[in-house]
């Protein structure tokens, strides 16, 4: 919610009186927030402001029974809920993904996409599907195949499980420039870049915009898949028709993904899957994979599904400064 101080907070959806949802609304607009039971009201900072009939309720203390809070980071306009009270600050979660995206006017972008499906396929089969472009000329030979160059990827693995790829535009020169100096805006005009944020969300960056792809587990051979496009304003009227062919081609081939991953679903349950084979432009989904179990921790961990710890010393951890000196070579 946003209040009227202009502060955007997050609660948990349950009454302080008999735990029914106090909205039921995905959205919309309100001068309170009011119990769909009982009608106890809550103010936009959480606060119980009214009980009907409040004298059936001897030694009620409005102050003790607001809505619970929920922690809520705001990064390039983007709301980040976290509901681990002891997890890091999301500037420190992020890294050096918060000083890319900070140049990349997130809070300028406006949505203009969304999409959401669910797959039966687990989660972290549907997050592998995308660190990589290995399967580009195969699965998408008429449209990411055609932009992209395969063989041109680098993949930069950060702390937290977190990665970059940049893999070249086939219409792009990427000699070295002039100056002999590469720069971040260079980055991103000659490469399609993608970041994974771990756990569950890849970002992969476009001219103009980006789509926020987000993987939210079900069950365990279920999962959601959700994008959220985010593009430059352009101004009063209905999207225009280039944008709209472009989320049209989007749509069709996140649709080619959804079909591939069922496939690998019902493989990973026949028995017949022994195991990944990884080549080296896969290492994003080993990093992906040795987060993941260091999340989970050692001790808890059947031995037979743990993943090596390897790629760690492989890990950039410097600058902006640094990254370009790596592309450059």
């Amino acid at each position: 919610v946003r209040g009227l101080d202009d502060q955007i907070r997050a609660f948990y959806n349950t009454c302080r009186h008999r735990g029914a949802p106090v909205v039921k609304d995905a959205e919309g607009r309100c001068n309170v927030l009011r119990c769909q039971y009982h009608s106890w009201a809550y103010d936009f900072d959480g606060t119980l402001v009214q009980v009907p009939d409040e004298h059936e309720f001897p030694g009620l203390d409005r102050s003790s029974r607001g809505l619970i809070p929920v922690r809520c980071e705001i990064f390039g306009g983007l709301i980040f809920v976290n509901e681990d009270a002891g997890a890091p600050s999301l500037r420190t979660w992020m890294g050096s993904l918060a000083d890319e995206w900070s140049m990349l006017d997130l809070d300028q972008r406006r949505i203009d996409f969304r999409w959401s499906r669910i797959v039966n396929c687990n989660w972290k089969c549907a997050v592998d599907a995308f660190q990589e472009v290995y399967h580009i000329n195969t699965l998408h030979p008429r449209s990411v195949g055609l932009a992209l160059d395969h063989a041109a990827a680098a993949m930069s693995l950060l702390p937290g499980g977190n990665s970059r790829m940049c893999v070249q535009l086939k219409s792009s020169d990427i000699s070295k420039p002039a100056t002999g100096e590469w720069s971040e805006g260079d980055l991103y005009r000659l490469t399609s870049v993608a970041h994974t944020l771990w756990p569950g969300l890849i970002v992969p960056w476009q001219t103009g915009g980006a789509k926020l792809i987000t993987f939210w587990p079900r069950a365990a051979n279920q999962c959601e898949i959700s994008v959220l496009g985010l593009g430059t304003n352009w101004g009063e009227g209905p999207l225009p028709e280039d944008r709209q062919a472009a989320n049209v081609a989007f749509d069709g081939i996140m649709m080619e993904d959804m079909l591939n991953l069922e496939g690998i679903q019902a493989s990973l349950e026949s028995g017949a899957f022994t195991g990944m084979m990884l080549g080296h432009q896969e290492r994003r989904i080993y990093w992906f994979h040795e987060q993941l179990d260091r999340m989970i921790g050692a001790e808890r961990l059947p031995p037979a599904l743990g993943v090596k710890q390897l790629l760690s010393r492989f890990v950039e951890t410097g600058g902006n400064k640094q990254r370009s000196g790596e592309l450059n070579a």
